[in-house]
């Protein structure tokens, strides 16, 4: 089933350097155009999504026609969860299926898919469906594709900090980078049903990492707001909670860090 939770669009205004950026997972799909400085949106579309398969692909195609458009740049952030970071020095590209397949399980229709990420000397080795890579890549042959805990980690900017949470928020699940002392210490998601279970995940990695949650920063942004049970939960035991905002103007209608992994994805643009 796919089910649109936000659409927001206004006028293109003659712009004829548009970029496109996606971001999606087995649960999501959304889609942003906007301008090439990442001030303005165009277009925003997020979908919830139970089953993919090739007629959900078609119907996102079929149903927002300015996909087929011409842009500057399209950008891919592929956010499975099925990765691992791995020290420059200690990756081989002849190792990277059966290392996947340990860790996760059988992924013979999968693509195995390494990329570097820059200042921190590290390898995201991740999977990705195959036909779902090849939809992308037949649908935008000219975009660049990254993992969603590289765009995160490139967006980090509190490596030196006594430890930082940054977390992302969606439906019924969430992704965790976790940085401090220099240091890239965790990047997963996980699956949730209520606040206590987000919470209960949050304080076990504070825990294991001998981070104090009087100091630890929490950074958040996704489908949380301040007034949720959620967000409720989490102040009454983090104290330094902030918001990580997106720098587009999005209306008035949605907060700001709603959208901010879609932000961060769009300001990869060359």
């Amino acid at each position: 089933m796919l089910k649109k939770l936000f659409h927001i669009e206004s006028n293109q205004a003659g712009d004829n350097q548009l970029v496109l950026s996606i971001r999606t997972g087995k649960q999501h799909f959304s889609f942003v155009i906007a301008n090439k400085n990442c001030s303005e949106i165009y277009q925003l579309t997020y979908y919830s999504i139970d089953n993919w398969n090739e007629n959900t692909w078609q119907e996102i195609i079929g149903t927002n026609p300015s996909l087929n458009n011409s842009f500057y740049e399209v950008l891919v952030a592929f956010d499975f969860p099925e990765s691992t970071l791995l020290p420059v020095n200690e990756y081989s590209s002849h190792d990277g299926g059966s290392l996947l397949k340990a860790l996760y399980g059988n992924y013979d229709n999968s693509s195995i898919i390494s990329e570097s990420i820059s200042g921190w000397q590290i390898n995201n080795l991740y999977a990705v469906p195959s036909d779902f890579n090849e939809w992308m890549q037949n649908k935008f042959p000219t975009a660049r594709f990254w993992h969603q805990y590289s765009i995160g980690l490139k967006n980090s900017n509190s490596a030196t900090a006594e430890g930082v949470l940054q977390v992302d928020f969606r439906k019924n699940e969430f992704v965790v980078i976790v940085t401090g002392r220099s240091k890239i210490i965790l990047s997963q998601t996980f699956h949730y049903e209520t606040p206590e279970d987000t919470l209960y995940y949050l304080l076990r990695i504070c825990d294991q990492f001998s981070f104090s949650r009087d100091t630890v920063e929490l950074q958040i942004s996704g489908l949380i707001d301040k007034q949720s049970a959620m967000y409720k939960q989490l102040y009454m035991y983090f104290i330094n909670i902030n918001f990580r905002n997106a720098t587009w103007n999005c209306g008035p209608e949605y907060p700001l860090h709603f959208f901010t992994s879609l932000n961060d994805l769009a300001r990869c643009v060359s």
